[in-house]
């Protein structure tokens, strides 16, 4: 994927998008607003059908990032809109009639980097097969060079020395 790389920043967006998958969300869409921002290098964007699991969603994203150590820089709305801020991903979890109405892809859409769940995992997949490739590659010349008989030199003994 084009603009896609892979880094701290880009990891933890992937998985707030798949904690929100694991809770049922809809429309998932990672927006990499690095170029075009300089509060947030990623935008992770999710609507849910009720005000009820909007915030069942983002108690679920903060009790799961908390067990690996991320916290929540700030957490803000409690109802159509919940913003969930991780420093380097901002978190807006909408209902549709919100989302709608505020269009946040246009205003960020213009970073012509916005990545639907299932492209970030087709990637994923593919960069893990290439991985697995190149693996597989260096595997052999590693276990030749083991393999590679080592050459004893040969000492002359004297008489005197096997006596």
């Amino acid at each position: 994927m084009k603009g896609f790389e892979r880094n701290e920043a880009t990891d933890l967006a992937v998985a707030i998008a798949e904690l929100f998958d694991a809770k049922k969300a809809e429309n998932i869409v990672l927006y990499d607003i690095s170029k075009i921002s300089s509060v947030a290098n990623y935008m992770v964007v999710a609507t849910v059908s009720s005000t009820t699991q909007g915030k069942s969603i983002a108690d679920y994203i903060e009790e799961n990032l908390n067990k690996v150590g991320v916290r929540v820089l700030r957490r803000d709305g409690a109802m159509e809109w919940i913003v969930l801020d991780y420093n380097e991903v901002i978190v807006h979890i909408f209902t549709p009639e919100v989302r709608d109405t505020y269009h946040l892809e246009k205003i960020w859409g213009e970073s012509k980097n916005a990545f639907t769940l299932e492209d970030v995992r087709k990637f994923l997949e593919k960069e893990e097969q290439e991985n697995s490739k190149v693996e597989k590659q260096e595997k052999p010349k590693k276990e030749e060079k083991k393999k590679a008989p080592v050459k004893k030199e040969k000492t002359k003994t004297t008489k005197k020395e096997t006596k």
